[in-house]
């Protein structure tokens, strides 16, 4: 089968969650036989490693299923024949209503918002990554119950990291590093960190926080923001220490290697209970013990599995000393065992399983008329219908 997968994001040696996903789907749907194509966005390259080609262009008439996130589709590629699998991993309207309010938030939310009644008529399957993301697709699928969700959530490489460890400069020998590796999105919340850092006071432990732009450019915390919110909480160099250059996809586990603690705290909102913290899936990859926060499909896993420790968001106190505990030496003992005799069950090829049983059975019977569906999402880009809460 020709399978055309599809993100905006920038793929290439330097990418970030989404370009991630669709570049480590592309290459299991390769692995199990299907011809495939990344089309990705402009700027973007072939990263490391045997994989399919990558294209800026894409050729929407070739293939004979697309793979993509909704929100990037434009309306002719509901116009098809191809199967379309929706990736309806990332929940984009909820994070956008986590943002301010601005013209260009409201802007992207009506042109994701519009894709749904498209996504409700067309789609032949829909990725989801834990119950939450089921249950909001399932209301959204405006009655089609046989339209099959599909459970393929974040993975890991098929390989175990190499041994080599990075030296991170400002972090001086011997201290303990707490790897924030959250991103600054408004959802996410470094100054609990920060303030359960503080709690901790000359203990030798740095929070290593990256400040480098993001491959495809957004938003970021630079290295004076990070001074600032430091200071804030009476924090120092080496306390913090900014992470100034982004670190490639194939490199990431000299840095992970370095790290006592990765650290993904977030905000409560309607965004924590449809997030799959992708991130923390390094943390199993490495072996290096969770810090999270209470809500959303990797925090449940974490808490069954024992990955390290969930705190309640907002709770420096907790937070402190979920840290104080994770970085005593039985502590890290017991994670990083478990950590590590759960990273095969996570690799990519076991993840994307479901895909690869599920893609070839897949047909268009239960396809409806695209008119309604054009016609409402016309009146949510001109603003005439109620929002979606998400």
């Amino acid at each position: 089968m020709r399978v055309l997968v599809h993100t905006d994001d920038l793929v290439g040696p330097s990418m970030a969650g989404s370009a991630l996903r669709a570049w480590e789907l592309a290459r299991v749907l390769l692995g199990a036989g299907h011809e495939v194509v990344l089309s990705a966005a402009a700027g973007s390259s072939h990263p490391e490693g045997h994989g399919p080609p990558v294209v800026t262009k894409p050729p929407w008439r070739w293939p004979d299923a697309i793979l993509s996130p909704p929100w990037c589709l434009p309306p002719r590629a509901f116009l098809g024949h191809q199967l379309l699998v929706i990736d309806g991993v990332t929940p984009l309207l909820a994070e956008l209503s986590a943002c301010p309010s601005t013209p260009e938030i409201v802007r992207r939310h009506r042109t994701a918002e519009a894709r749904l009644p498209l996504v409700a008529s067309r789609a032949d399957a829909i990725l989801v990554a834990g119950d939450h993301q089921a249950e909001w697709w399932s209301t959204h699928l405006a009655g089609r119950i046989e339209v099959p969700l599909i459970r393929v959530p974040f993975g890991v490489p098929e390989f175990d990291p190499p041994a080599d460890i990075a030296s991170i400069e400002g972090v001086p020998a011997g201290w303990s590093v707490v790897l924030w590796w959250g991103g600054v999105w408004p959802w996410l919340d470094l100054d609990t960190l920060l303030a359960a850092r503080a709690r901790l006071g000359s203990a030798n432990i740095s929070v290593v926080v990256p400040t480098a732009e993001r491959p495809g450019g957004s938003t970021r915390l630079t290295t004076r923001d990070l001074e600032a919110a430091g200071a804030r909480h009476g924090l120092q160099q080496p306390d913090f220490v900014p992470l100034e250059r982004w670190i490639p996809y194939a490199e990431r586990y000299r840095i992970l290697n370095r790290s006592a603690v990765l650290a993904v705290l977030h905000r409560p909102g309607p965004e924590t209970a449809l997030s799959f913290r992708t991130r923390s899936l390094d943390g199993v990859w490495a072996a290096v013990p969770l810090l999270l926060s209470e809500g959303g499909a990797a925090s449940d896993i974490a808490t069954s599995e024992g990955w390290g420790a969930v705190v309640p968001p907002g709770n420096p106190k907790l937070a402190a000393a979920a840290l104080d505990l994770l970085l005593a030496d039985r502590s890290q003992e017991r994670c990083r065992a478990v950590l590590t005799e759960a990273r095969d069950d996570w690799r990519w090829s076991v993840v994307a399983q479901p895909l690869v049983d599920t893609l070839p059975e897949l047909g268009q019977d239960s396809r409806r008329s695209l008119l309604p569906a054009s016609l409402r999402a016309a009146a949510v880009l001109a603003g005439r219908s109620p929002k979606v809460v998400p």
